[in-house]
C-alpha cells in the first residue's frame, strides 16, 4: 500500500546524529546554484542504507523511502504489500537508528494499490480517460502510464492530489503477471496527507491512517471515467445503444469537459453510467469488486488502535488527587471490565449503549464509526449487503442494525430446534 515518503528532519540534534552513522554509506556530494541569487550556492551530501536515501542539507535532512521496494530487497513493488508489512517495514527504520520518528516530518507520500485486471492491461489503461473533471495524461518515461492532476492557473502540477494509473505487469513481468494494474495516489501537500492523521513517521505505526488510506483509494477509483469499450450492451434498447456509442467516444468528453456550464461534466457521466449499469457484469463494476476485495485483503492481520481505546487501556500511577498503588489501579481495571458489555452476534463492547442492550444498535454503530472506523468497516462487510454499499450513511446504519437483530433471531430459532424446551437434556 505505502510505495514512497519523503520525510524532512530538522532536529539539529538528530541531525548531528545521523551525519556520522556507521549505517550509513557516501553516495555523492554536489553543490548547485540558486536559480534566484547565484551567489548562493546549494550543497547536499548525499547518504544511503539498504535503498533509503538520506539527503543532508546544511540546516535538514530529507529521507527518501520507499517502503514497498525495501520490503522487497528493493528489487520491485509489484506484489501486496499489506498494512502490517507496512508497519513492520517502518518498525525497521525505526530499530535500525534508534530514533524518535516523531522528528521525522512526513513531506511527500505515495499509496495505492495492485490488481489483476479482468481484461488486457494496455486496453485497460487506453479506457481509463478522466479522474473527476481532469483528463489523465500520458505519464512520460513509463509505458503503458497515465497520471491526472488539477492544474494551477500558471498551467503547472497542482501537488495537492494526482492520481496515476498504469501498467504494473508490463514494468515488472518477471515479479507479477502481466495484466497487473496499479492504482496510485500521490500528494506533496500537507494539507492532504494530515486528514489522514499522519503528520510524522511514528503515525504511520497506526493502522488507523492505512484503513483511512484504503478508502481514499477506493473513493478515488470511483471518481474514474472509464470508457468501457469491452462489455456488450446489445441488451439495451437502439435508442439507449446510440447514446452509449456517443459516450465512449474521447472526443464527446473533451469537448463536455470545455463547457463553461459547470456541472455538465458530472450530470454526462452520471447518464452515462446510468446506462452502464443497466448491464450487470460491466467493466467498471468488475474493477471496483476486485479493488474493494484486494483493499480488504491488505487490511486482514490489521487492528484498529484507535486512540481513545488505548488510552482506555493504560494503567496510569497518577491520578487528580495524588498518587495511586499499582493495586489500585488492578481494581479499578476489573472494575472496568466489569462494566462492559459485548454484543451476543458482533462480539464487540456496547457499553456506550443502554444498560439493558444485548447487541449492536444504530447508537453503538454511529460511536464505532466516529471513534474506531476498522471496527465499523469489519462488522460492515460482514453484516451489510454490498447492495446497500453506496447508500446513505443513515441507511446503512439501518440495515446493519437489521441485520445484527436477524442474525440473533436466527441463531435462537437454530438453538430452539436443536434443544426443544420439552426434550429431556443430558446435562439439565
Amino acid at each position: 500500500m505505502l510505495d514512497f515518503l519523503k520525510l524532512s528532519i530538522i532536529d539539529i540534534s538528530l541531525i548531528n546524529y545521523l551525519e556520522n552513522h556507521n549505517l550509513l554509506e557516501w553516495v555523492k556530494s554536489e553543490d548547485k546554484i540558486n536559480l534566484f541569487d547565484f551567489e548562493v550556492i546549494k550543497t547536499k551530501t548525499v547518504k544511503h542504507y539498504k535503498g533509503i536515501f538520506f539527503c543532508f542539507y546544511s540546516n535538514r535532512i530529507d529521507i527518501l523511502f520507499k517502503p514497498h521496494y525495501y520490503f522487497n530487497n528493493n528489487l520491485h513493488n509489484a506484489n501486496d504489500f499489506k498494512i502490517v508489512d507496512c508497519i513492520k517495514t517502518i518498525s525497521e527504520l525505526k530499530t535500525a537508528f534508534e530514533i524518535d520518528l516523531k522528528l521525522l516530518k512526513v513531506v511527500n507520500i505515495e499509496f495505492g494499490i495492485n490488481v489483476l485486471s479482468p481484461i488486457d492491461i494496455k486496453k485497460l489503461i487506453a479506457f481509463i480517460l478522466y479522474h473527476e473533471k481532469n483528463e489523465f495524461k500520458t505519464d512520460v518515461g513509463l509505458a503503458f502510464s497515465k497520471k491526472s492532476f488539477r492544474a494551477n492557473p500558471n498551467g503547472t502540477i497542482n501537488l495537492y492530489k494526482i492520481i496515476k494509473a498504469y501498467a504494473k505487469g508490463l514494468q515488472f513481468p518477471q515479479y507479477s503477471d502481466m495484466n497487473t494494474f496499479r492504482f496510485e495516489i500521490k500528494s506533496k501537500q500537507s494539507k492532504y496527507i494530515n486528514q489522514f492523521g499522519i503528520y510524522t513517521a511514528n503515525d504511520l505505526l497506526n493502522f488507523d491512517c492505512y484503513f483511512k488510506m484504503a478508502n481514499e483509494i477506493k473513493n478515488e477509483f470511483d471518481k474514474v471515467l472509464l470508457l468501457d469499450c469491452e462489455t456488450d450492451f446489445k441488451s439495451l434498447t437502439g435508442k439507449e445503444q446510440i447514446k452509449i456509442t456517443n459516450y465512449l467516444n474521447t472526443l464527446t468528453w473533451f469537448n463536455i469537459s470545455q463547457d463553461s456550464y459547470r456541472n455538465r461534466f458530472n450530470k454526462e457521466k452520471t447518464k452515462y453510467y446510468s446506462l452502464v449499469n443497466k448491464v450487470e457484469n460491466n467493466l467498471k463494476k468488475q474493477l471496483d469488486k476486485i479493488i474493494f476485495d484486494k483493499l480488504e485483503y491488505l487490511k486482514t492481520g490489521a487492528i484498529s488502535t484507535h486512540k481513545e481505546n488505548v488510552k482506555s487501556g493504560a494503567v496510569s500511577n497518577i491520578y487528580k488527587g495524588g498518587i495511586c498503588t499499582q493495586k489500585d489501579n488492578e481494581n479499578e481495571s476489573k472494575k472496568e471490565v466489569a462494566k462492559k458489555t459485548f454484543c451476543r452476534i458482533t462480539k464487540v463492547d456496547i457499553s456506550m449503549q443502554k444498560d439493558d442492550s444485548i447487541l449492536l444498535s444504530h447508537s453503538g454503530l454511529k460511536h464505532y464509526y466516529k471513534n474506531d472506523n476498522g471496527v465499523f468497516e469489519r462488522i460492515k462487510n460482514q453484516y451489510l449487503s454490498k447492495v446497500w454499499f453506496n447508500s446513505s450513511f443513515e441507511i446503512q446504519i439501518k440495515e446493519l442494525a437489521h441485520n445484527i437483530r436477524n442474525a440473533n433471531s436466527n441463531q435462537q430459532i437454530k438453538q430452539r430446534r436443536l434443544y426443544p424446551q420439552n426434550q429431556p437434556q443430558l446435562f439439565g
